[in-house]
């Protein structure tokens, strides 16, 4: 089904922001900054953008989150931040397979110059970056050249010159490669290209202003009105930002929007001064009171990120909470972290930028409440709300290192966490049946069988099962599943109907097996007819068929096609393990290292047979006794 886009553009502000766009399996394909999001969105699907990524996004797209900010500077800086982090497939800029670029100057050289380099080295020289991209660092390097005048060429065009070149005729070289130049003055525009390159505004923009003073009382006019370009060029590019702090300080600014059962929780992650992310929450399950929906919400937010900030601020409304906050992730993090509630200044202006950003999530929720699970759960004739999602499938060759994949999708999204594979044990052959029927088993193994009270009270999203004995491992069984989908067709769904019965779970959950598109018509290679994707339900008859372009349909072989695609991984994982399998591995007392230095010392096995015991108990160290058990084995 194409991506409704007219309902996404219907939901967006018209505010400067950025824009990151996700496919079916959540992966950021497409990182985007706009003045005006609604407008920029929109362009590209009428037909305003002519790349060549633009054409497929209908069919490619799920959704298309925004990040509200105050400017387009800060969405600037913003998207280069998430184009690192994420590394989208379209965004052009990474598909080369080159360093990420930095800025280079050597204060050693007699003439120091700036330059781009992929590469740092440990050569004395100063390195600025590394830099989302090659045009972002040509943008800074052009900066540097235009209002600090230094020489761009390289050494080897340098020391060959008769005469000086075009950036000296525009004056943006004093061309010390032909005519004598003030070193002393060179290098104080060297200096204060690295005071700007590192950010040092402040203190290269009081430099300036004192030497254009003193250039002025000294009646030299043309060069103060220079300082005074160069001030001005700084002013434009230091412009404050509430995006960027001034003070390098680690900050979690959180914010909720919501009403009723759903709730919109945002924290906007500062590190060193920078927003470097925005992560979202969604709390449905009714809790009224937003004190404690905070306060839960941020305990599992920490408990999964290791960079704790060294201040978390929230709204007035909070303030109550500031000590059950702070003994919380006091008990998390080892150091102290301190929890405001700011009423003025830029953390207060950083902290209204998070509310904005948790109303639009709440609006864009609130607006796609019939999600796609409720048309799942609609259209399948489902009893329970899909929100756990287990599908299975099982991947064998002649019956040989059968395997098993398990996914697992939370609210519709991989939770690959949760994900495991399994080596069948106990079936023999190639009985996919039969397999299908141990993984099964040996999954709901460790879920206690609910009691009818309990059935009746597992309400819509489930109760979470009762897990015995669990061991790491097996820390993902601990929950219910809602649904479970099968590859395969009536075979596996009876086998699997068969384990559940058996296992004591018989009705506690969804069973559809789902069938893969098969070639009907192979007789015309030109017009090639595929069946339709089927899905199965326990107790045979026809399968049902769905409108194949359709979200619900779209979904579940989405999720089909990521079990068989682990499945596949783990089968050849364990090919490729036995292909490099040797003889020396069959003989007790040979470990890695043994065996490394063996065929090190002799080259091959065939070499290894031709020694005696002797040989090659004085040449590798291991007993006598060692190496005639080893060669009588070889033999």
């Amino acid at each position: 089904m194409p991506f409704d886009y007219e309902k996404t553009i219907a939901q967006m502000p018209h505010q400067p922001g950025v824009y990151l766009m996700k496919d079916a399996s959540e992966h950021v394909v497409y990182v985007g900054k706009a003045k005006d999001l609604a407008k920029r969105v929109k362009q590209y699907f009428t037909g305003h953008d002519d790349r060549s990524f633009v054409a497929s996004l209908d069919k490619i797209l799920s959704r298309i989150d925004v990040i509200i900010t105050n400017t387009e500077r800060e969405a600037l800086i913003l998207e280069a931040g998430l184009i690192k982090r994420y590394m989208p497939r379209f965004n052009v800029v990474l598909k080369d397979d080159k360093a990420m670029p930095l800025l280079r100057i050597d204060m050693h050289d007699e003439w120091p110059r700036v330059e781009l380099v992929r590469r740092r080295k440990k050569d004395g020289a100063l390195y600025f970056g590394p830099f989302p991209s090659g045009q972002a660092c040509r943008v800074s390097l052009n900066v540097v050249n235009r209002y600090f005048k230094l020489r761009m060429c390289k050494d080897t065009y340098f020391n060959n010159r008769s005469r000086p070149c075009l950036q000296y005729e525009i004056h943006r070289c004093p061309a010390p490669c032909v005519y004598q130049v003030d070193r002393d003055a060179y290098m104080e525009n060297c200096s204060d290209a690295v005071l700007f390159l590192s950010g040092k505004y402040e203190s290269l923009k009081k430099s300036l202003e004192t030497r254009m003073f003193a250039a002025s009382e000294a009646l030299a006019f043309e060069q103060a009105a220079h300082y005074r370009d160069q001030i001005k060029a700084i002013e434009s590019i230091s412009e404050s930002q509430k995006i960027v702090q001034k003070s390098q300080v680690d900050q979690d600014f959180w914010a909720i929007d919501g009403a009723g059962a759903l709730r919109a929780i945002v924290v906007m992650i500062v590190r060193d001064g920078c927003l470097q992310q925005m992560q979202t929450y969604e709390a449905r399950d009714g809790i009224s009171d937003i004190g404690d929906i905070m306060s839960q919400i941020m305990v599992h937010h920490y408990s999964h990120f290791e960079a704790f900030p060294s201040e978390i601020c929230l709204g007035h409304e909070f303030s109550s909470l500031k000590s059950l906050i702070g003994n919380n992730l006091f008990g998390l993090s080892s150091k102290k972290v301190a929890v405001t509630f700011p009423q003025r200044g830029i953390k207060a202006d950083l902290l209204a930028t998070a509310y904005t950003n948790a109303h639009q999530q709440f609006v864009q929720r609130r607006t796609n409440e019939s999600s796609i699970l409720e048309r799942v759960q609609k259209t399948l004739n489902l009893k329970r709300y899909p929100h756990r999602i287990e599908c299975y499938d099982i991947s064998n060759m002649q019956g040989g290192q059968i395997v098993a994949a398990m996914v697992v999708f939370i609210e519709g999204r991989l939770d690959p966490s949760r994900c495991r594979t399994f080596k069948i044990r106990t079936t023999e052959g190639q009985d996919d049946f039969g397999s299908m029927f141990e993984v099964i088993s040996r999954r709901l193994q460790y879920l206690q069988p609910p009691s009818d009270d309990e059935n009746e009270e597992r309400g819509e999203f489930g109760q979470q099962g009762e897990m015995v004995a669990p061991t790491k491992h097996e820390k993902s069984f601990s929950e219910m599943p809602d649904f479970l989908l099968i590859d395969g067709g009536h075979g596996q769904v009876h086998a699997v109907c068969d384990a559940v019965a058996a296992s004591g779970f018989e009705g506690v959950f969804d069973i559809v097996g789902i069938g893969k598109a098969r070639m009907q018509d192979e007789t015309d290679k030109h017009d090639i007819e595929h069946s339709p994707e089927r899905l199965y339900y326990p107790g045979g008859g026809d399968p049902l068929v769905l409108d194949q372009t359709c979200d619900e349909i779209l979904l579940m072989a989405n999720i089909r096609d990521e079990t068989h695609a682990r499945a596949i991984g783990f089968h050849r994982k364990l090919r490729h393990k036995d292909g490099l399998h040797s003889r020396l591995d069959d003989v007790d007392g040979i470990g890695a290292k043994r065996k490394q230095k063996l065929l090190k010392e002799f080259g091959s096995l065939r070499e290894i047979v031709k020694q005696t015991p002797e040989t090659i108990a004085q040449r590798t160290g291991i007993s006598v006794a060692l190496a005639q058990k080893m060669l009588e084995l070889l033999k």
